[in-house]
């Protein structure tokens, strides 16, 4: 029997994938394991596996197509065969009958010119579809933007607001509309991952109110603590390469435990306050960014914290990330010192509710209580949060709380 290819969830927020390239062309044999096509999305690009070995009967999508999350990608099974997904159950796009009942000739000819695909399938997305009766609008005059012109929730969106109607609107309304984002004409002309990244950084902005404050902290005594350590490393023959990110990494896990607020999420009209802590990690590309997570950051050590932090930035950078790395965040780091960048506004990384950007440290003149003139070494930090959920008190404590453990750093061992 044949068995589809549906594209894959893999990161917590995908909602969608771009094929890259196809390996494999109708009619093709191929073993169950071997890798059919690659994906993009979300910033990774994936190879997908045949999930059982015969011929590849059907393709659902070419390169460059988008797909959303549970779509049927193709068809395998034996040579012969019929193509079909059998009894398996995909989130996948629906083909929806559309005809035109047959009144007056003058309603179909308006009908036939509103949309030439009125007795044709058109295709569209459950949610799309659930959200165009609840609004009983036309689906034959949408204009699908997705694979294949699938309709999309995006599309559905467009049309509401353009359903607005500017002279009865609200001044809020007209802001809403003049503030909203068609993310489906995102990106367009650019790399898969460049696309996924503007997909993201333009919603990202559109869904939240976004503000950024900025301190700097002392790092003297950290440094002299990262010397401490490192001696009593290579005394021991241990493998960890402990830098101040590393630190500052430590330093941030515990402030979001004394803080819980600023480790939460915000999706789908809900507000999550966690326990635990994943610390994502942004790593720079050559030709874009991923984040790599750290699970349970809030349970390791130093030391683990270090070995960790490693092996998920070097997977990131050898392509080996896969989409359990990539999900899960809440709370995510940014870095920007070893570019020389001071301070900068990071951009969440939605459903977060906060995200810090660590700059390069300077040396800075200060005058001590002797009136004396001292050099000190200090760090900057930018921390980016959603003013919808928290107020700038709440981030300014945070901060406070960061650079506590930062200039007394042997409380990161307590």
């Amino acid at each position: 029997m044949s068995e589809a290819i549906v594209m894959p969830k893999l990161g917590m927020t995908m909602t969608e994938g771009t094929i890259t390239e196809w390996y494999k062309d109708v009619g093709d044999s191929v073993e169950k394991g071997e890798a059919i096509l690659m994906i993009s999305s979300e910033k990774l690009n994936q190879d997908i596996e045949a999930p059982i070995s015969g011929i590849l009967l059907t393709k659902h999508g070419e390169v460059e197509d988008e797909l959303e999350v549970g779509a049927v990608i193709g068809v395998i099974g034996v040579e012969g065969e019929t193509a079909s997904t059998g009894n398996k159950k995909v989130e996948q796009s629906i083909a929806v009958e559309v005809t035109v009942p047959e009144t007056d000739s003058a309603a179909i000819a308006a009908s036939t010119a509103k949309k030439a695909r009125t007795s044709e399938r058109i295709f569209i997305t459950p949610l799309a579809k659930k959200m165009a009766e609840r609004e009983q609008l036309d689906i034959a005059s949408i204009k699908g933007t997705g694979g294949n012109n699938r309709i999309t929730k995006q599309d559905i969106q467009r049309v509401l607001a353009n359903r607005l109607d500017d002279k009865s609107a609200t001044s809020s309304d007209r802001t809403a509309r003049a503030m909203s984002v068609d993310l489906a004409t995102v990106g367009e002309g650019l790399s898969p991952m460049r696309k996924a990244i503007a997909r993201n950084m333009r919603g990202s902005l559109g869904q939240t109110a976004q503000l950024t404050l900025h301190r700097k902290a002392n790092i003297d005594h950290l440094i002299d603590f990262q010397k401490v350590l490192q001696k009593e490393i290579a005394s021991s023959d241990l493998e960890v390469k402990l830098t101040l990110t590393v630190l500052i990494a430590r330093a941030t896990v515990l402030a979001l435990q004394e803080l819980k607020k600023m480790n939460s999420l915000y999706q789908d009209g809900q507000l999550t306050e966690f326990d635990e802590i994943h610390l994502g990690i942004a790593t720079s590309l050559e030709d874009g960014l991923l984040v790599p997570v750290i699970k349970d950051a809030h349970q390791k050590t130093i030391g683990s914290l270090a070995k960790e932090l490693k092996e998920v930035t070097e997977k990131a950078r050898n392509g080996e990330a896969n989409g359990d790395l990539l999900s899960g965040s809440t709370f995510t780091i940014t870095n920007l010192g070893a570019s020389g960048i001071e301070y900068f506004t990071p951009i969440l990384n939605t459903p977060e509710t906060g995200i810090l950007g660590v700059g390069a440290s300077q040396d800075e003149l200060i005058l001590t209580e002797n009136d004396t003139v001292k050099s000190v070494k200090k760090i900057p930090l930018s921390i980016t949060f959603d003013h919808q959920i928290v107020d700038g008190a709440t981030a300014a404590e945070f901060l406070t709380i960061l650079v506590s453990y930062i200039e007394s750093p042997y409380r990161l061992v307590l």
